[in-house]
C-alpha cells in the first residue's frame, strides 16, 4: 500500500489507564471525529468491552452505528447536534443524546413515545462556552416540574471554554462555580455529573465529579502547551503520554536534479545545486496539510528530509541529496520516529499555524488503519 497509518493499541490502553485508575469513578472516551483521525472502528476494537472506557462519545449517529457494528457494550452518548430523522435513528438504535435546549427535549420526548421508549439523555449546561447549551434556569425548571415522561435524564454535563489555551485557570473557576451552584439547585442522586476534558482532568481533580471525559490525551497528546507547562508547575514532572498513531509511506520514485531546476507546481522551490530528491505518494488529500510545503521534514533512513515544492493532491517532494542510497520502496515516516528523528502532530501543527486536533482529525478517513 501506499500509505497507512499504524494504531498501537498498547499506547492507547497506557493512556486511559493513566486517567481511569485513580483519577475517577467513570471515564468517557471521546472518539468523535474519527477518532481523533486514528479510525474509530479501529479504536472500538482495541477498547470494546475494557474496564477502562464506561461510557463513549461521539459527534453523531452516524459514528455511534460504526460502535454498534463493532459490539462495543458501554454505553454511546451523541454530543453533537442530532436533527428528528438523527434523533429517531438515535432512539431506536438505544444510543444516549445530548439536550442542548428546551425546545430538543421535546422532540426527543416525541419521538421516545412513539417508539414506546424512554430515551436516555444528558443535559448539556450552558457555563460560559456560548456554544450548544441550555440556561441553568431552564435546567432548573426541568428537574423542578418534569412534563417528559419518555425521558431519562442519565446525565448533566458543561465543557470548559479557556482551560488549555491559558496558564490562568480563572475563567474555568468561574465556569465550574456557575456548575456547581445549579448542582446545588437540583436533585440528581442517580444523574451523572460530569465537565472534565483531557486538561481539567490532568490539572484539576475537583472537576472530577462522577465521570471525566477524555479526548485528545487518550492519544498520547497533552492537550497544549500550556496544560503542559501547568502541570509540570504543579507536579514537577510530567504525564508518561504515548503517541498512539504514526503515520507511513514509502519513496515511489528517485530524481536527480540540475542546479536551478523548479520543483513542483507554481516552481515554489529551486535548487540551490545539483540535487536529488524523492516522490512520496501523500498528498492534502491524506490529510497532509498543503501549508506544510517547504517547512516540513519527513524522515527516510533515520534521516530529516526537507520538503520542497508545494504539496500536491496526492504526492509531496523532499530533498535527499544528504541521505546515502536511498532507492524506490525505502520507507517514509510522516508521524513518528526513528533513531533520534521524530515528528509528531504538534510539529505539524507549529509549522502549518493550527493545532494537533486539526492535524489528526483531518486524517483522511480511507488511509487503511493497522492496529498493532
Amino acid at each position: 500500500m501506499k500509505t497507512h497509518i499504524e494504531i498501537v493499541s498498547k499506547n492507547l490502553l497506557h493512556n486511559l489507564a493513566l486517567f481511569r485508575n485513580g483519577k475517577a469513578k467513570k471515564l468517557m472516551f471521546v472518539v468523535k471525529a474519527n477518532a481523533y483521525g486514528h479510525g474509530l472502528k479501529e479504536i472500538a476494537q482495541i477498547t470494546g468491552g475494557s474496564p477502562l472506557v464506561d461510557y463513549y462519545a461521539v459527534d453523531s449517529v452516524q459514528e455511534a452505528m460504526i460502535l454498534k457494528e463493532a459490539k462495543v457494550p458501554q454505553p454511546v452518548l451523541v454530543i453533537g447536534w442530532s436533527d428528528e430523522r438523527e434523533l429517531s435513528e438515535l432512539i431506536g438504535n438505544g444510543f444516549e443524546t445530548v439536550i442542548p435546549s428546551i425546545a430538543q427535549m421535546k422532540r426527543v420526548d416525541s419521538i421516545s413515545r412513539r417508539f414506546h421508549l424512554k430515551a436516555g439523555v444528558h443535559l448539556k449546561v450552558e457555563t460560559g462556552t456560548a456554544r450548544m447549551g441550555m440556561e441553568p434556569s431552564d435546567v432548573i425548571g426541568l428537574f423542578r416540574d418534569s412534563q417528559f415522561p419518555n425521558i431519562e435524564i442519565k446525565g448533566i454535563y458543561s465543557h470548559f471554554a479557556n482551560i488549555e489555551d491559558t496558564a490562568d485557570p480563572s475563567y474555568a473557576r468561574f465556569q465550574l462555580k456557575v456548575f456547581k451552584s445549579l448542582l446545588d439547585q437540583i436533585h440528581i442522586k442517580t444523574v451523572l455529573r460530569h465537565f472534565s476534558c483531557s486538561a481539567s482532568a490532568l490539572l484539576f481533580p475537583e472537576t472530577y465529579f462522577d465521570m471525566i471525559r477524555v479526548g485528545i490525551s487518550a492519544y498520547g497528546y497533552w492537550p497544549s502547551k500550556q496544560t503542559y507547562v501547568s502541570y509540570l508547575g504543579k507536579n514537577g514532572i510530567g504525564v508518561d503520554l504515548k503517541r498512539v498513531l504514526n503515520w507511513y509511506s514509502k519513496v515511489i520514485q528517485v530524481k536527480k536534479l540540475k542546479k536551478g531546476s523548479a520543483i513542483g507546481y507554481g516552481l515554489t522551490y529551486k535548487t540551490y545545486d545539483n540535487s536529488r530528491i524523492v516522490v512520496v505518494p501523500v498528498g492534502y488529500y491524506d490529510g497532509y496539510d498543503r501549508r506544510l510545503s517547504n517547512q516540513s521534514n519527513i524522515i527516510i533512513n533515520g534521516c530529516l528530509a526537507p520538503l520542497r515544492g508545494r504539496i500536491c493532491m496526492n504526492m509531496l517532494m523532499a530533498d535527499v541529496t544528504h541521505i546515502r542510497k536511498v532507492r524506490p520502496g525505502d520507507p517514509v515516516i510522516l508521524i513518528g520516529e526513528n533513531n533520534s528523528e521524530k515528528i509528531d502532530a504538534n510539529a505539524l501543527a507549529d509549522l502549518s499555524g493550527t493545532i494537533h486536533y486539526e492535524i489528526l482529525s483531518r486524517l483522511n478517513p480511507l488511509i487503511p488503519r493497522i492496529v498493532t
